[in-house]
């Protein structure tokens, strides 16, 4: 026990409405097709989109028409108590119908609402808007040119580039340009009123100025989008070379995509199963809420009205603040390689927001090791052992610093999965119940740039989410205040830490 109040105690000292829109480099928060985002099997190939009435009709290349119940993805703002489980609510999606029909689109996408009339042109490279097509001057050409030849043979990429339009969709307030040689989809949150009006964001892409066309799909890629349709909050993407309809959602909180990292690290990127992650960004609660300390029950999935939602799924949280919410991303997410995460929030008031899905890239094993605050590198969280017994002992400091050749205890997160010999098997928020776990990807560590000895790495019985890892200095390392150590997995590095080191004159 005293080795988890050790753990508790490091990691406290660690870490202490809007109208909906869609943002730049944003990720779905569903995918129809598919069982996860980063899938690609050859199930469907969508070729046309129709929505009404709460159904999605899809026009397949294998000459037929799929109905699907799009009520039965939940909608962003939905609770998670009526999510169901698994490792992903938000994916596959079981057609209600399938009709045998051949639907041949043909070569321009048009798009209408209301008096307002949108044609896509691939061949001129622009799309054509009448705003009012019922105003005698609509015989006359359209209101509003996006894109045009110049524009694409003499121009950088910008939000107003529009190289292959072979799709568009109006829902009254939005206009969405499928752009196939961009990989994007290009977002004006406003009907454009004058030629080659800059959009709004941009989908599929991290920014107006990329164009990455990705050999593994992810909640963020787009790679071919052939067809659009919304319904003012949902945007359906049908990604016909991904053979998926990936689905965009409005959201009232803008979150940048390097708002997740490794609680230990601090550091953004790729999460491991089983890591304990800090969502930085604002308006994600009312109020300052933790989950009790100690406790041997399971971590809360939503704490003063906010949840972290993954692939559908709530996660379980440590604490919950306006700028930061800390979580635990899960073990058993199944074999994704990408998965969308947002955040959902009911406010004092009662209103519920959302922030927009980020995509999170999921490896085996992203190290960090838990240090105090301050600028990098930080000291790091570390107790020295009793040198016959291996008993955990007293924090190292200055004033108690640690000795060349001595095993050293750090503590981490982000290992990854463990050896569970004991059918232990380890939960996201749950203490885990086995005895000490070894991790299955092998640690090594350097000390000041060399080898270091890891004589262990395990997940403590009664740990949630954070790893031990007990190292051996060299014998003959030198007496520095401020020695750098870190660890790495399968090429993973972590995050460095210093190490008060004394060599002991006797």
């Amino acid at each position: 026990m005293y080795r988890i109040h050790c753990i508790a105690t490091f990691v406290l000292l660690a870490t202490s409405a809007v109208a909906a829109d869609f943002q730049t480099g944003q990720a779905a928060r569903a995918v129809i097709g598919q069982s996860s985002f980063s899938t690609r099997d050859p199930g469907i190939t969508p070729a046309a989109l129709a929505l009404s009435n709460g159904r999605l009709h899809v026009a397949d290349a294998s000459r037929r028409v799929l109905t699907f119940d799009v009520t039965q993805i939940p909608a962003p703002r939905d609770a998670a108590a009526a999510r169901s489980s698994g490792s992903c609510a938000v994916c596959g999606l079981t057609p209600i119908a399938s009709v045998p029909q051949a639907v041949i689109p043909g070569i321009a996408s048009a798009t209408s609402f209301g008096k307002t009339v949108v044609i896509a042109d691939p061949t001129g490279h622009r799309v054509l808007i009448w705003r009012d097509s019922s105003l005698p001057r609509a015989n006359k050409g359209p209101d509003v040119v996006l894109g045009g030849r110049a524009n694409v043979e003499t121009t950088p990429l910008s939000p107003s580039t529009i190289s292959d339009p072979i799709s568009v969709a109006f829902d009254g307030k939005r206009l969405f340009v499928g752009d196939s040689a961009l990989h994007r989809v290009l977002v004006w949150n406003s009907l454009p009123s004058y030629d080659n009006q800059p959009a709004d964001a941009v989908l599929g892409q991290q920014s107006f100025t990329t164009v990455n066309a990705s050999d593994t799909p992810g909640p963020e890629t787009i790679d071919r989008p052939t067809a659009l349709v919304s319904d003012g909050m949902n945007l359906f993407v049908a990604d016909s070379t991904a053979h998926r309809i990936l689905v965009f959602s409005a959201a009232d909180t803008p979150s940048p995509n390097n708002s997740v990292s490794n609680s230990a690290s601090l550091a953004a990127g790729a999460i491991a199963p089983g890591t304990l992650i800090t969502i930085n960004g604002r308006s994600l609660s009312d109020e300052t809420e933790s989950a009790p300390d100690g406790s041997a029950d399971a971590l809360p999935t939503e704490l003063a009205g906010t949840e972290v939602i993954v692939n559908g799924i709530a996660l379980p949280l440590l604490s919950v603040s306006p700028a930061q919410v800390r979580a635990q991303f899960p073990y058993g997410i199944g074999d994704p390689s990408a998965v969308s995460l947002y955040i959902r929030t009911v406010h004092d008031d009662g209103t519920v927001t959302t922030t927009n899905a980020t995509a999170l890239k999921v490896i085996a094993a992203t190290p960090g090791l838990f240090a105090f605050g301050g600028t990098e590198p930080r000291a790091g969280m570390i107790l020295h052992t009793d040198a016959e017994s291996g008993v955990a002992g007293a924090p190292v400091t200055s004033e108690n610093p640690a000795s060349p050749g001595e095993t050293l205890i750090f503590w981490a997160a982000g290992l990854g999965a463990v050896d569970t010999a004991d059918a232990a098997v380890p939960a996201a928020g749950v203490p885990y119940a086995g005895a000490d776990a070894v991790v299955l990807n092998d640690v090594a560590a350097e000390v000041s740039g060399r080898s270091a000895q890891v004589i262990s790495a395990t997940l403590p019985h009664g740990s949630v989410g954070i790893y031990e890892v007990r190292i051996q200095l060299p014998t003959d390392i030198g007496a520095e205040p401020e020695t750098s150590l870190l660890i790495s997995q399968n090429g993973e590095f972590s995050n460095a830490v210093t190490i008060p080191v004394q060599r002991i004159v006797h």
